[in-house]
């Protein structure tokens, strides 16, 4: 195989693997670019992010796929059955090239996942402890977001919930959300929805 074929493998898998973590057109343009014409769709997916006082996230996606088709559902199912720790290699890659956009450090510190399948619908549960989506301002405030950036795409439904520290006071939010709850922050959407924007006091 010649490394522009591994290359493309690679970005296939890494696709993959975060068809919830950075959703959009993305991974449909990258199918339509090799001309897979995947036919699938995204039924639903629930989102958790979990901060914590060091500022590392735990970011929890289940996420539900139909396949239209079997060769499709192979195709797809052949894509999440990669290693984690080829999944984690590849996540930091591309978390490496997001420092281009967002001039943060991103560390992906573990990565696990589960995969279940019964033709045609695919359930990938993700577990990604990262650094770089929460930091200190320089005002002393804390922030969560990651700009420019997708959790959900066309006609998909979502729920994303953020859990931070008990201690920590919401300064801001945004989008508003769709409810609060003590130290949990969550939202229900269907259609494109970006990462929300927080801050926090400590």
């Amino acid at each position: 195989m010649s490394n522009d074929q591994k290359k493309r493998n690679n970005n296939f898998n890494f696709i993959i693997i975060t068809l919830i973590f950075f959703a959009g057109l993305g991974i449909f343009q990258f199918f339509m670019f090799r001309n897979l014409q995947l036919n699938f769709q995204v039924l639903k997916g629930d989102i958790k992010f979990e901060i914590y006082e060091d500022y590392t996230v735990d970011f929890i996606t289940n996420v539900d796929i139909r396949a239209e088709n079997e060769r499709d559902f192979n195709t797809l199912l052949e894509g999440f059955q990669t290693s984690d720790a080829e999944k984690l290699q590849h996540f930091q890659e591309e978390l490496n090239k997001l420092e281009e956009q967002i001039p943060r450090d991103f560390v992906v510190l573990s990565y696990e996942s589960k995969v279940n399948s019964n033709f045609p619908i695919i359930n990938l549960h993700e577990s990604v402890k990262v650094k770089g989506f929460v930091f200190k301002k320089d005002d002393g405030n804390v922030e969560f977001s990651l700009p420019n950036q997708f959790l959900s795409g066309p006609n998909q439904r979502v729920t994303v919930e953020i859990v931070y520290p008990e201690s920590w006071e919401i300064i801001s939010v945004d989008p508003t959300p769709t409810y609060i709850e003590q130290n949990l922050i969550g939202y229900t959407y269907t259609g494109t929805f970006g990462y929300p924007s927080i801050e926090f006091k400590e």
